[in-house]
């Protein structure tokens, strides 16, 4: 009688990627259906880190059990004092509170303790089991996405109604997760064994993301995954001096091609919604200048507020006020457009640091949720700096940054040695930035966390592997 295989600790970390999904409808059901703030889903999620973290915390020896504890106390002191700041700073036009600043802390940190109890679990070990997980979870994402399509019960991307997201909180977040997870399984088009379930995964996936989801993310992001993978199979093999594999070639090829004919022929709603959003332009008159206004309409009113004198007192801080000036004049002189939010985000809370000038919020951060609430940065790199400080941003975007430099680096010194894998996965470990940045909402959504946290577990053991080899 054959002995039944031992459950091992990564199966309890896979366990976590493939319920993602499932965890993100319950959310979703609980929020949307029974309207409350609260989901099994909050505490749920935790639940499998934290047990690992503690079996991996009594397993290990003293050094190991110093050194994160240690660790865990910097976090700690962190968020503290940047809690504090955060009350300290927070004025009337504050988007929120201190419990929901914390939630972002709390969400942030937990991010690292991912990326650790992953890291250190998958270390020299397969991570076939990780990746057919990815698989799995992306499998369970897309087919719930169809049924709530096809019984119409999805949820609107945007508030106009444009768009579809199924039974998911957010648009872009879930346009984020499925294109991340292709640098993960793209690679495997290689192997035959895989090739029939990744080309009906992308198939659908391509689907979704470039007709009904309605986001910049998720139409130009497939077609730049598809033309990535494409150069990489071809300087891989270049570089490999092997046969490229032609099928593989045309695969993308006709997918590219599919999805252009297809929008061009059937529609976009991200198309839609940019027309949408060209057609409102003009619906923000700024009187004093007698043309269209190159801020929103509340930040507009704010403004002229300040200017008259009749801002409510306690409203905002003297930084806080000269901060929307400069936005206006800044605005005003390169002609941005008022639906440009991001723009406006970033240019307003770089002057805000600039005119606050307290050594403390540079270090420990202003509050991310301090600012007025179209002024909430959603680009999440400059958030880290700006809002989070110096230290936040080290302790929350630096890890990340330190594997990607480092793959990096050690993907070039041996170009002749690494293989499509390696080259998906530092590319895929450097999209997450420019879709944290662009996009935003990527490091701190839980599930899209998750996949990031996979991409660098994969990437670290490409490199051990690497390393081992030379």
């Amino acid at each position: 009688m054959n002995e039944k295989r031992k459950i091992k600790v990564e199966d309890f970390l896979c366990l976590l990627v493939i319920i993602c999904p499932i965890l993100d409808i319950v959310s979703f059901i609980f929020r949307n259906v029974f309207d409350t703030s609260i989901s099994p889903s909050t505490f749920l999620r935790p639940i499998i880190p934290i047990f690992v973290m503690i079996y991996l915390f009594f397993k290990n020896d003293k050094k190991f059990k110093i050194y994160t504890f240690g660790v865990g106390i910097i976090y700690l002191v962190y968020g503290l004092i940047h809690l504090y700041l955060f009350e300290k700073l927070q004025t009337g036009s504050s988007y929120s509170n201190v419990v929901h600043e914390a939630q972002y802390i709390v969400n942030y940190s937990f991010m690292i303790l991912n990326l650790f109890v992953f890291i250190f679990v998958f270390k020299d070990r397969d991570s076939t089991k990780l990746k057919n997980s990815v698989i799995i979870s992306m499998y369970i994402y897309i087919i719930s996405i169809f049924i709530s399509i096809l019984t119409n019960t999805s949820s609107s991307t945007y508030i106009e109604g444009m768009g579809k997201k199924g039974w998911f909180e957010s648009g872009n977040s879930i346009g984020t997760i499925l294109i991340l997870s292709l640098f993960i399984y793209m690679a495997l088009l290689s192997i035959k064994k895989y090739r029939k379930v990744i080309i009906l995964l992308i198939i659908l996936l391509g689907i979704f993301l470039t007709i009904f989801l309605g986001t910049r993310v998720g139409l130009y992001g497939f077609i730049l995954v598809l033309i990535i993978y494409m150069i990489v199979e071809i300087i891989y093999k270049l570089i490999a001096k092997a046969k490229i594999n032609k099928k593989v070639i045309a695969i993308c090829i006709f997918g590219v091609c599919a999805v252009i004919l297809v929008v061009i022929a059937v529609g976009s709603t991200t198309l839609q919604r940019r027309k949408h959003l060209e057609s409102i332009e003009s619906n923000i008159i700024d009187e004093n200048i007698n043309a269209e206004a190159h801020v929103t309409g509340s930040i507009l009113e704010i403004r002229n507020k300040i200017i008259d004198g009749t801002l409510e007192e306690g409203y905002m801080s003297d930084a806080e006020k000269k901060s929307i000036l400069e936005l206006y004049d800044i605005c005003n002189e390169n002609g941005i457009t008022n639906n440009d939010q991001r723009t406006q985000q970033l240019i307003y809370n770089a002057m805000l640091v600039k005119n606050q000038k307290d050594p403390l919020a540079i270090l420990f951060g202003n509050g991310y949720l301090n600012n007025f609430r179209e002024l909430v940065m959603e680009m999440e790199i400059p958030a880290f700096l700006f809002n989070f400080g110096l230290i936040g941003f080290t302790l929350y975007f630096v890890p990340f940054l330190l594997i990607f430099a480092y793959g990096l680096y050690i993907g070039i010194k041996n170009i002749k040695k690494i293989d499509q894998e390696y080259m998906m996965l530092i590319l895929g470990a450097g999209f997450v930035f420019a879709i944290s940045f662009f996009a935003g909402y990527t490091f701190f959504n839980s599930s899209s966390m998750i996949i990031i946290v996979v991409i660098n577990t994969l990437l670290v053991n490409k490199i051990i592997n690497l390393k081992k080899e030379l």
